[in-house]
């Protein structure tokens, strides 16, 4: 209970430092009783910055004034630290200290106490730090700093990073009747997390932006297309979190010949560009083992050459898909957490007869291998589908690109990858 018994009595509020934009506001009911009346009243009142504000004004002479409920609701956009306190003629005793975050309130309840309550209006347990920052890069790559914040003193630091998705191989191109493989679908870039005490962490951290491997070149009449690029990681301090790029596509081949997608990102290494053999997933994880039936960690699938549809990774990304010198092509791998493989580009036979694309890798809970972006269709040829842009989790493959039978047309580009981290899928 508040009881303010002389007109010397009151309680005031005062914020920490100067406003942004709003001053907090604040609500106060309370029952004014004598030894005839018994009367309520309530005062509204904004604070003033860090001059002191009377919240609940002092009562009337012979008056106790009994306080029931006072709210100070921070509705400004930044951090304050809030005192309230009761005035005895000069000499303030605090009630109340503590910071509110934008949108959250204190509120004081005659027979309850204190109780703080989020800018949802959901009580906040006691003790329970609520300040939060977070900060966040995305786009084409570079190189930033995290800050550590100065307006609270943070307890935890959560990084979550996600390496940049492969390149699609651009597909083969050639007016005879020969085999014409499809490029391969780049791998998904990794995920992965680390939490810290933010004690242990300096004031500025670097912090490597990633972004996706740009796709392969279309071969001329007559040439193999080009390879893929590598997705580039993305880093929070030099070693500290690392979240690897996934490889690209192989460019497709003019020739029975094996094309391998690009490997998925790992934690501990970038997924490998395709070639005639398997891309390697990045590490940790040993080589030849990494995804055929799913893999663990943060150790990312291979993109295969031979056809199975189980390449999926957990927090490593997800293989590209590549194919057989059949030709015969194979899926995007899957990630739970990390981008997805894009799709292998249609190719054709010798006769020639279309080999149709394949689709892209899914991310999620509910993603799988061949899940994610749509296969381009053929004859016309038309773009593969772009991978689906995922939040809490990796991009799903783009999908491949349909191809052509007839001579001087170009086979169907592949989709891109979906954001963070899908692999791009392989060209016609």
């Amino acid at each position: 209970m508040i009881v303010l018994t002389t007109t010397t009595d009151n309680v005031k509020v005062v914020l920490g430092e100067a406003i942004g934009t709003n001053q907090a506001r604040c609500a106060a009911a309370y029952r004014d009783i004598t030894t005839t009346d018994y009367t309520p009243a309530r005062n509204v009142t904004n604070t003033n910055g860090t001059t002191a504000v009377d919240a609940v004004p002092s009562p009337a002479a012979s008056t106790q004034r009994v306080v029931d409920l006072l709210s100070v609701y921070n509705s400004d956009t930044i951090l304050h630290n809030v005192t309230v306190s009761f005035d005895d003629n000069g000499t303030l005793y605090t009630l109340w200290k503590g910071t509110l975050q934008a949108g959250e309130t204190v509120v004081y309840h005659d027979g309850v106490g204190w109780q703080k309550l989020n800018s949802a209006g959901v009580p906040m347990a006691a003790g329970i730090q609520s300040a939060t920052n977070i900060q966040t890069w995305d786009g084409t790559g570079g190189a930033a700093n995290w800050v550590k914040p100065t307006t609270f003193t943070p307890t935890y630091v959560f990084v979550q990073a996600w390496g940049g998705g492969g390149g699609g191989g651009a597909g083969a191109s050639a007016a005879n009747a020969a085999i014409k493989m499809g490029g391969a679908g780049g791998g998904g870039g990794a995920y992965a997390e680390q939490l810290f005490l933010a004690a242990d962490l300096p004031a500025t951290v670097s912090v490597t932006i990633s972004a996706g491997g740009t796709g392969g070149a279309p071969g001329a009449s007559g040439a193999a297309g080009g390879a893929g690029a590598q997705g580039q990681s993305a880093q929070f301090g030099a070693t500290l979190v690392f979240g690897g790029g996934g490889g690209g596509g192989a460019g497709g081949a003019i020739a029975a010949a094996a094309g391998g997608g690009g490997g998925g990102g790992g934690c501990a290494g970038l997924g490998t560009t395709g070639t005639a053999a398997v891309g390697q997933g990045g590490n940790p994880g040993i080589n030849g083992a990494k995804g055929v039936v799913g893999v663990t960690g943060g150790t990312g699938s291979d993109g295969p050459i031979t056809v199975v549809t189980t390449h999926n990774a957990q927090d490593g990304g997800g293989g590209g898909g590549g194919h057989t010198a059949v030709p015969a092509n194979c899926v995007g791998g899957a990630s739970r957490r990390g981008g997805s493989g894009g799709g292998c580009g249609a190719g054709t036979t010798a006769a020639p007869a279309a080999i149709s694309a394949t689709r892209g890798g899914s991310s999620g809970t509910t993603g799988g291998a061949g899940l994610g972006g749509t296969a381009g269709t053929n004859t016309p040829p038309t773009a593969g589908g772009a991978g689906t842009a995922r939040t809490g989790w990796g991009g799903d493959g783009g999908g491949g690109g349909g191809c052509s039978l007839g001579a001087n047309a170009n086979g169907g580009a592949g989709g891109a990858g979906g954001t963070p981290g899908g692999g791009g899928g392989g060209g016609g």
